[in-house]
């Protein structure tokens, strides 16, 4: 893997108006950025996808994963770094391995609780010296100086246990974990130390939605599939609470919902649709959910996706706070088949600012219910 660091001038374009699309008083836009001529790099695509965003803990600064270059099968992204408060000063510039995207809930993309290092998939780089490393399997940080990657172990085509294994913050090994189930990581709660897992099961109503102290080597709670479909939480509110999108069965309404990490105990569900991709905020009771809408066409016997936008909402009031339409991004990697998708986005740490990126623009804007 290539790592390159580069100061570039950013493009940088400041509005005190509404966003875009967004229902009038509850978002103000605070920034602009155009990706493509900050980077102003002529290798890669000309839309300029948008994958992941991730706020640095304190908020004070972005990682974004966007573009794509380089030789087919050997494809390359870019990680960018942006100051929050001086966005116009520089942007740095890595280059890491295509294929991180919340499409497929990038739990390997994010910041230690320091914030001075920044993983994405193998990458490790450490943004106070400039010094980077490579694990050997895409892995995430549950502690400054802690990572820790997961591989299932299939004996017999079915995968039924899990090889844990935890490195330091130069990527060196410091020791294994043998779990006899079969684990899918969704979230980390560095605040605590604990991790959302699924244990994955052949069938449906045998997967659990696990906590897990990955310190303590040992599995604090289980939820059943009966009581909390999926598993799939992530975490809020300094890891006290943990949220799930979609956490219903029935079609005609599938509410976003909050626990309690620690009794299981329901706080609060969404009053509409709360689907997935979600984003919580990591010190607040504020979650962003997707509105996607379910119809079945005469005649027809699946549902079809309708999205309608994205929705802020407060599970420790109940109330929505903001709603809006995302705009699409389109590119294509195998011509001549095009992707479209709503925009990126993620919620600061603090719950008052969301950013949204796509088609090389990126724009932050300020919560005011």
């Amino acid at each position: 893997m290539r790592l390159r660091f580069s100061a570039i001038g950013l493009v940088l374009a400041t509005f005190w108006g509404q966003p875009h699309l967004a229902h009038s008083g509850e978002l103000r836009r605070v920034w602009e950025v155009d990706l493509r001529k900050a980077v102003n790099e002529k290798n890669g695509l000309p839309m300029f996808p948008v994958f992941a965003l991730r706020f640095s803990p304190d908020g004070r600064k972005l990682a974004v994963i966007a573009d794509v270059y380089g030789a087919r099968g050997d494809w390359k992204s870019r990680l960018l770094v942006i100051d929050m408060e001086h966005p116009s000063a520089s942007i740095r510039q890595f280059e890491i391995g295509f294929g991180i995207s919340d499409d497929i809930e990038a739990v390997t993309f994010g910041w230690t609780p320091s914030g001075e290092i920044v993983y994405a998939g193998e990458a490790v780089i450490h943004l106070v010296s400039g010094t980077t490393c490579e694990l050997p399997f895409p892995g995430l940080f549950i502690g400054n100086d802690v990572a820790m990657s997961v591989r299932g172990v299939p004996p017999s085509g079915i995968i039924s246990s899990t090889h844990v294994t935890f490195y330091d913050g130069n990527c060196a090994e410091r020791g294994t974990w043998d779990v006899p189930e079969a684990w899918t990581i969704w979230d980390v709660s560095t605040d605590r130390g604990l991790l959302s897992v699924v244990r994955e099961d052949m069938r449906p109503s045998g997967q659990e939605g696990l906590i897990v102290d990955p310190f303590a080597r040992k599995v604090v709670r289980r939820w059943s599939w009966k009581d909390t479909p999926g598993g799939e939480w992530r975490f809020a509110d300094s890891g006290k609470a943990v949220c799930q999108g979609s956490a219903g069965l029935k079609v005609k309404r599938l509410p976003a919902v909050c626990r309690s990490a620690d009794t299981g105990k329901e706080i609060s569900e969404t009053r509409r649709n709360g689907n997935v991709p979600i984003a919580t905020a990591a010190h607040a009771t504020r979650v962003v959910v997707t509105d996607n809408r379910y119809k079945k066409p005469l005649f027809d016997y699946e549902y079809r996706t309708a999205f309608k936008g994205r929705i802020v909402w407060d599970f420790g009031t109940g109330k929505e706070l903001a709603s809006w339409r995302s705009e699409f991004q389109t590119y294509i990697l195998s011509p001549p088949e095009q992707i479209t998708q709503p925009f990126r986005f993620a919620i600061s740490p603090d719950g008052q600012y969301v950013a949204e990126g796509g088609n090389g623009k990126l724009r932050i804007y300020k919560i005011e219910p």
